[in-house]
């Protein structure tokens, strides 16, 4: 009986041990420190001085978008719909590498000042990127915290912040601001940082649409050193392909037609230079948070893509001179237009309203067809 009662006791301190160890890591995170509240003002400030600061770690971005599959645009719209864990090393603005690490494979990205590279490890292939592209579609790297909450914070500054409390996040005790958009027309409610308050690097970002209380894209370190990488060129190993192409842009990726020029203002909204401007066939329009995209593409990219729509419960409306297929999939709105007078098809997509994109679309159907 003794030896029974013993062997319960040991069993016993093994299993407390285990719960210890498994449990550790939460206490310890909900026992560090938090960071201090901080003027959102100087905190925005510092964040978006953040570009030349290092760092290095790990970083998973979750995105709740339940976006539909368009042509050619499968891994775009896997960044706001899933989870994408991410390695990124970060010396400076043209030396960085981030890895996704997905269920498929591992994709890595060098940035380096002569050149930009990707190494495919599914296709065990290394690839020189030629050339910067005009217009370039969202990918992973992106949605690293830093990246994020810099674009963001530059597309809405004259927007009101209020501070946050702060949160430890990856061993940082970050301080917080909240960003809520000014312009009534956009699908977005708030936006959440948090940041070293010393050096500014965002470790944790949340968007939240309008109207919602969970956010819709969050992404955070997991682990983070601000301490400078390096980061070289990789090198082909033997048995690897190595290839040489052009930096991909969305005229490669959607057959855009760069010789459509659109108009200088829709929907009441200017074109914006930053990113699209003086980009003919693709453009961005809109400031701040209320923005949205247009690409003029092929008839069959627009038909696949209004196919794909109505698979995800987008419905079709009548405009004076063509038709919209129109999605909303809060924050983000759809469109597919096509016209009846220059035969043109377009693409839009924004964090606006409906009744916005459809004002947009309807410009676009009476645009006369003036090139190829």
């Amino acid at each position: 009986m003794g030896l029974r009662h013993g062997k319960r006791r040991r069993w016993a301190v093994v299993a407390a041990v285990a719960v210890v160890l498994v449990s550790a890591p939460s206490v310890v995170a909900a026992l560090a420190p938090a960071g201090a509240a901080a003027d959102p003002e100087k905190l925005r400030t510092l964040v978006l001085d953040s570009a030349e600061k290092p760092y290095q770690g790990y970083a998973e971005s979750a995105g709740s978008l339940a976006l539909p599959e368009l042509p050619n645009l499968a891994a775009v719209t896997a960044l706001f719909s899933m989870r994408t864990p991410m390695r990124a090393w970060y010396a400076g603005p043209d030396r960085y590498r981030v890895d996704i690490l997905g269920t498929a494979g591992e994709h890595d990205v060098y940035r380096l000042p002569d050149g930009e590279y990707t190494w495919d490890y599914g296709d065990n292939t290394l690839t020189e990127l030629i050339g910067e592209p005009g217009l370039r579609l969202p990918r992973a790297g992106d949605l690293l915290p830093p990246e994020l909450a810099r674009r963001i914070l530059r597309a809405a500054t004259g927007d009101p912040v209020s501070a946050l409390p702060g949160r430890n996040v990856a061993g940082v005790a970050a301080s917080g601001l909240r960003l809520v958009p000014a312009d009534p027309d956009t699908t977005l409610g708030r936006v959440d940082v948090w940041a070293d308050p010393v050096t500014g690097v965002a470790v944790r970002v949340e968007v939240t649409a309008r109207g919602q209380e969970a956010p819709i894209l969050v992404t955070e370190f997991r682990e983070l050193e601000q301490t400078t990488p390096v980061v070289e060129a990789p090198r082909p190993v033997l048995g690897s392909g190595f290839t040489v192409a052009s930096a991909p842009d969305v005229t490669d990726t959607l057959g855009a037609f760069s010789q459509v020029t659109l108009p200088s203002r829709l929907a009441g909204r200017p074109v914006v230079s930053s990113g699209f401007g003086g980009v003919q066939g693709a453009a961005l329009y809109g400031r701040g948070l209320a923005a949205f995209a247009v690409i003029a593409v092929p008839r069959a990219v627009a038909n696949a893509a209004g196919d794909a729509a109505g698979k995800a419960g987008a419905v079709q409306v009548k405009l004076a001179a063509g038709s919209v297929v129109q999605l909303s999939i809060t924050p983000l709105s759809l469109g597919i237009v096509r016209s009846s007078v220059s035969r043109r098809s377009y693409l839009l997509a924004g964090t606006v309203t409906p009744a916005v994109l459809k004002s947009a679309a309807d410009e676009l159907s009476r645009l006369r067809r003036s090139g190829p």
